[in-house]
């Protein structure tokens, strides 16, 4: 059992190590395409703000279509409610 034991505990750390090297590998890589690409440059600053900006017109679109389905659930759901409350004063 102890043999075991100490096979598990020597196995998890090298998987440890290896899921750890995996990560480092990962982020360089990913810090090389980014530098590839230009990341710190002006051209890719522009890019990701021009696509915040579209997401943020996008999410300012949906929310302003949202709207009126919420006040319709939430209108309905008071209605509802003072309905059931009335009715049980009344029986």
């Amino acid at each position: 059992m102890k043999n075991k034991l100490a096979y598990l505990r020597a196995l998890s750390q090298k998987k440890a190590a290896q899921l750890s090297t995996a990560g480092a590998l990962t982020l360089a890589g990913i810090g090389a395409a980014q530098a590839a690409e230009g990341g710190g440059s002006g051209g890719a600053s522009a890019s990701y703000s021009q696509a915040f900006s579209t997401l943020e017109s996008q999410a300012g679109d949906m929310a302003s279509q949202a709207w009126p389905v919420v006040i319709g659930v939430v209108g309905s759901l008071l209605a509802i409610g003072l309905f059931k409350k009335f009715a049980n004063k009344s029986t």
